[in-house]
């Protein structure tokens, strides 16, 4: 299970979870009697594989499907790993670590060695979403079992569950990474990986037309007025496999006297090959009150509207364009960014923004397909992970940080555009979901 948890150090152990992917229906699960009405294995819920778990259910009722139990180690931590989707319809699903003692008591789970909860509330969405959960077995217990649940507040789904898997962490400390080392790409089961493979290349893309790849790279800017080698590096990547990426740009980065970054920003926009997005003017933040304060996220309307307006004014004195697509440094934003934005005449797309709360632009949703987990890592086995569960999705707008990577890093990165072309992904620009500009 190694390659979704990109944040645990320890090594872990696959535990068997009997019929964790509802490929023989509720075999190996056990409904409690109000359950059966609200439950089925369908196709339309396979999130991977052929079937998976539909949940449905009308307010007021209550009901609980439990799995298996599998056994545990008192002290052991232990994470349940899997995924969930469907229409955005509202309503939530609870999914629940339960650990009993031997005679069946509930026992209370205890710290895990991880920052993870051992419960998590699920929805329906645009994108098939993983969750991790994790706690150690308390003193006591023998045995773990995995609860799915509906408390009857509100109408719930329907909410599509899928590819439950389990695993004991090992007590091996993390890796020690030297001062001045970049970490290592997280480790990874080859067997997952190849059965992913397969499973991508049996089903595409569910009977739906290939993807749509934004390559949305941040932190673009002048550096010693020029270009960073690692930033022509991608762009001469693109031109070499004829396809586009965006550069989101941090304005204050145009300040200086820069004519060989602005020549060269200028050639490639005119060659139609990059697209250059605003990532903000400064990409700052600070600590206020013991707050985290960013750029667009806890900052007041006017400081939020400035850094809009200052970013593209400088792009069209020194550029000739404005910059069309937006996205927020550290993907902070909040309800005054809905109102600068709103207030904004050259933006008109607005990447990982407010679906909720559009902003009159084309919000283009974030997704658990990504060039980079953790950030500034490529990973193509995460990546692939949330591709084979995503299968189907119109677009996927895929972050990363060119700057940050090292070759090790490069070479992730290339396997993972060398696997969308080969599935016949077109790579775009954000601006390509922009609506025609107002007159």
């Amino acid at each position: 299970m190694g390659l979704l948890a990109a944040g645990i150090a320890c090594a872990d152990t696959a535990v068997p979870l009997s019929n964790g992917n509802f490929e023989e229906g509720l075999a190996g699960w056990n409904a409690d009697p109000a359950a059966t009405e609200w439950l089925a294995v369908a196709p339309e819920a396979a999130l991977l594989g052929e079937k998976g778990l539909r949940v449905q259910a009308p307010a007021g009722v209550r009901f609980a499907l439990t799995s298996e139990p599998v056994p545990v180690t008192p002290g052991k931590t232990y994470t349940v790993n899997f995924w969930s989707g469907g229409p955005n319809a509202g309503g939530a699903v609870d999914v629940k670590m339960v650990f009993r003692g031997p005679a069946g008591e509930e026992l209370p789970p205890a710290m895990a060695k991880i920052r993870k909860w051992p419960g998590a509330n699920v929805a329906g969405g645009t994108y098939a979403a993983n969750s991790l959960l994790a706690a150690a077995a308390p003193e006591g217990a023998s045995r773990l079992e995995v609860r799915i649940a509906g408390s009857g507040k509100t109408a719930l789904g329907p909410v599509y569950l899928d590819d439950f898997r389990v695993a004991e962490l090992g007590d091996e400390p993390p890796p020690v990474v030297e001062k001045g080392q970049a970490n290592p790409i997280p480790p990874f089961d080859p067997a997952r990986v190849r059965a992913l493979e397969a499973e991508v290349a049996a089903n595409p893309y569910r009977g739906k037309s290939p993807p749509k790849i934004v390559l949305k790279l941040d932190d673009f800017g002048a550096i010693r007025g020029g270009v960073h080698p690692k930033w022509s590096k991608v762009a001469d990547f693109a031109r070499a496999r004829n396809i586009k990426a965006t550069f989101g740009i941090i304005g204050n980065r145009m300040v200086e006297d820069c004519p060989e970054f602005v020549q060269w920003t200028r050639e490639q926009h005119e060659a139609g090959r990059i697209e250059f997005w605003h990532h903000g003017w400064d990409h700052a933040e600070r600590t206020e009150n013991g707050k985290r304060v960013m750029e667009f996220s806890g900052e007041s309307l006017e400081y939020q509207k400035k850094h809009l307006a200052d970013t593209n004014r400088l792009a069209k004195e020194k550029l000739g364009f404005a910059l069309v697509s937006f996205g927020a440094p550290f993907n902070g934003v909040d309800e005054n960014t809905v109102a600068a934005l709103e207030a904004d005449p050259d933006i008109r797309v607005w990447m990982y923004g407010n679906a909720k709360n559009p902003a009159g632009k084309k919000v283009l949703e974030r997704s658990a397909v990504s060039i980079e987990s953790p950030t500034m890592i490529p990973n193509y086995a995460d990546f692939l992970e949330g591709y084979a569960h995503n299968r189907g999705a119109e677009y996927f707008i895929m972050q990363g940080h060119p700057a940050a990577w090292n070759d090790e890093r490069w070479d992730q990165f290339v396997k993972i555009v060398d696997f969308l072309i080969a599935q016949k992904a077109e790579f775009v620009f954000a601006a390509d979901f922009a609506a025609p500009a107002r007159e």
